[in-house]
């Protein structure tokens, strides 16, 4: 949960916000850490005065009768933005899979040699398997997550509204050899900006940074993805 305050009409954030597998976000005092709010007061107080605000439609409820003092918009910001981090708890399991889907998905279209990195792999693992030929065996013995999972993952709510099929535990048994437990412990986590009904994060792992190498997206109010990268 993060606290917001309203300094020289710049909105400050101080706390935690957890994104799943993607980690866990922190200022440890206001505007000093990895969480910023790109958020100007007389930018926010101008754009409420549309009819129709695209960047703050989804805040309108947490921001009404606020008027224009920045303390209390600061405190409508703060109910908003901590309840997107309760719904990211909430569906963790679709935040994390849309995550890994993203990052399989990638794998498989370039048949990346993953197993060339020491700690992707379980000790003992590829015992048995033709390691001149590994990614034809590796790759080759199962359907690609993009034919299956393009239609629940891609550019889909994460907010609970849709059901979704079990991806890390299908993961899990095509690719029984890597580290997943591993992987999660080996992100890092770079930045956060909160940005009306957007929330943009990026992270990446500290295995040398070759398979998550400051990847990035952005998700709206129903956490829905919208701009994946991973350099």
């Amino acid at each position: 949960m993060i606290e917001i305050k309203c300094e020289d009409g710049m909105f400050l954030a101080k706390g935690t916000f957890s994104i799943g597998i993607a980690g866990v976000y922190e200022n440890k005092d206001f505007g000093e850490g990895n969480i910023t709010i790109d958020i100007e007061l007389e930018d926010l107080l101008e754009d409420l005065q549309e009819e129709d605000s695209y960047f703050y439609e989804p805040l309108c409820p947490y921001l009404k009768d606020k008027g224009e003092d920045g303390a209390a918009v600061a405190k409508g910001l703060e109910g908003y933005y901590n309840q997107k981090e309760l719904e990211i708890q909430e569906n963790v399991k679709q935040i994390n899979d849309y995550i890994l889907y993203c990052l399989f998905e990638n794998l498989e279209a370039c048949g990346y040699p993953f197993w060339e990195i020491e700690e992707a792999v379980l000790p003992g693992a590829l015992d048995g398997y033709d390691m001149e030929n590994l990614a034809h065996e590796i790759y080759d013995g199962h359907e690609s997550i993009g034919s299956w999972g393009f239609e629940a993952f891609d550019r889909q709510p994460n907010n609970g509204t849709i059901e979704k099929p079990d991806l890390e535990g299908r993961l899990r048994e095509q690719y029984p050899m890597f580290n997943f437990d591993g992987l999660y412990e080996a992100i890092e986590q770079d930045c956060l900006y909160l940005n009306g009904r957007f929330m943009s994060f990026q992270f990446s792992d500290c295995w040398g940074r070759n398979l998550l190498d400051a990847a990035y997206d952005e998700l709206d109010e129903n956490l829905t993805p919208l701009d994946w990268h991973n350099h």
